[in-house]
């Protein structure tokens, strides 16, 4: 029943399914058995989702294998947000990645890393950054443009901000953060956060 309802699916999207012992050119797919499994276990409306980030995209130079199918089925899953919030942007995101180039990239981690994810992790990074600077970028940079004229008080104040907000964040995302978000060099950012320091340490030394 899956199986029959993949065929149909790819079918209504234009993808031809090639025999097993045939490569896959783009637009086509030999993963019908795989189709079959994510349908089964997550739906056939999950399953279309996968099927229009993978065939309707304008980056769909990537191979519909069974590593392309599971990595955005996981993504789906991982940050439903960014599909039921924001389905329009999410489709233009994906028609900006080099999808051709990401399975070869990861594809050199074969035999160390599982590809599944290896694909879902630079793919959802690449999105990420995309939903950062469609989301959130233009609003927050207004937010710390505005402040030009800073007491110590208020300086202290953002850097005591900043360093939670670089808590809050991933390791190694708060750069990026800095530098598409804040509306601040890093230089400026990274001097705030130690007056905060100092500040913090003179005021518990005094508390003691």
């Amino acid at each position: 029943m899956s199986e029959a309802l993949a065929r149909s699916i790819c079918d209504e999207y234009g993808i031809k399914i090639v025999p097993g012992n045939v490569f896959p050119m783009p637009g086509e797919t030999r993963a019908v058995a795989t189709m079959a499994r994510i349908i089964a276990k997550h739906g056939e409306g999950h399953f279309r989702m996968v099927m229009t980030e993978l065939a309707e995209t304008k980056g769909k130079e990537g191979l519909i294998d069974v590593f392309t199918l599971w990595a955005f089925s996981d993504l789906i899953r991982a940050c439903p947000e960014w599909v039921e919030e924001h389905t329009s942007q999410f489709l233009d995101w994906l028609d900006e990645l080099p999808m051709g180039w990401i399975c070869y990239i990861t594809s050199q981690l074969r035999g160390v890393v599982r590809q599944r994810y290896a694909l879902a992790g630079v793919i959802h990074y690449q999105l990420w950054v995309k939903a950062q600077k469609s989301l959130a970028g233009k609003g927050a940079t207004e937010k710390y443009a505005k402040r030009v004229r800073r007491t110590k008080e208020q300086e202290i104040q953002y850097g005591r901000e900043l360093t939670g907000i670089k808590r809050s964040l991933p390791h190694g995302h708060f750069t990026l953060w800095v530098q598409e978000k804040s509306g601040l060099s890093l230089h400026i950012a990274h001097k705030f956060m130690r007056m905060a320091r100092e500040a913090d340490a003179v005021e518990l030394k005094a508390a003691a």
